[in-house]
C-alpha cells in the first residue's frame, strides 16, 4: 500500500513519500520533504549580474546617493532578457556596423577607457556616480553636486573608443526620487 500527501503548511508544500511496511507489515512513517509550493509568498530574490556586464563606481563624493540598479537582476529578469541580447549583440555584426562579432564584446575595453577618463581627472568629485556599460551604451548615473555644469559628464566622456551612446541620468536633488531605477525599487 502506497500513501501520497501534499499538504500546505505555512507556505510551503510538505510532500510525504511512499509508507513502508516493516517486516511485520505494519506501516513504517513516511519520510517528509519540503519544498517551496506556487503559493508560498516569493522571499526576495537575490540580485545578480547575470551576463557580467561592466558595472562599478567611479565617484563616491556624495552621500546618500541612491544606488544605481545597473545590470542587476533576478533570474527570472536574465531568462527574460537571453534572447534579446542575443539578437541585439549580434545585430550590429550583421549590419556591419562592428568588426566584432557581438556588440558585447566591446564593452571591457569601453570601461576600462571610462574608468581611465574619470581616473585622470578632478572633475565631478562632490558627486556619487556609477557607470555601466552594455552593447557599447555606457550609462553614467548617480547624484551630482547642485552647481553641477550640464554637459560635463559628455565633455569628460567624449571621444571613448567604440561608443555608441552616452546615457546620463543624474540628480541634484538625492533625497528625491532619481531619474534611474535603484536597488530597492
Amino acid at each position: 500500500m502506497s500513501l501520497h500527501l501534499l499538504v500546505l503548511m505555512a507556505g510551503f508544500a510538505v510532500g510525504l513519500a511512499p509508507a513502508n511496511a516493516n517486516a511485520a507489515g505494519i506501516p513504517t512513517a513516511p519520510a517528509a520533504t519540503v519544498v517551496p509550493s506556487a503559493s508560498a509568498p516569493a522571499a526576495a530574490e537575490a540580485l545578480r549580474n547575470w551576463f557580467n556586464d561592466p558595472y562599478f563606481q567611479v565617484r563616491s563624493g556624495m552621500r546618500r546617493c541612491p544606488t544605481p540598479k545597473g545590470p542587476m537582476g533576478t533570474e527570472a529578469d536574465m531568462r527574460s532578457e537571453s534572447h534579446s541580447r542575443t539578437e541585439r549583440g549580434t545585430s550590429c555584426w550583421l549590419a556591419k556596423k562592428c568588426s566584432k562579432q557581438n556588440s558585447y564584446l566591446y564593452d571591457p575595453d569601453i570601461a576600462a577607457a571610462v574608468r581611465a577618463r574619470f581616473d585622470a581627472s578632478a572633475a565631478l568629485q562632490d558627486a556619487s556616480l556609477w557607470v555601466t556599460v552594455q552593447r557599447r551604451i555606457v550609462w553614467v548615473e548617480g547624484c551630482v553636486a547642485p552647481g553641477y555644469a550640464e554637459g560635463s559628464l559628455e565633455h569628460l566622456l567624449q571621444g571613448v573608443a567604440d561608443v555608441e551612446l552616452l546615457v546620463v541620468n543624474v540628480t541634484k536633488t538625492p533625497r528625491a526620487k532619481p531619474p534611474y531605477r535603484t536597488l530597492d525599487r
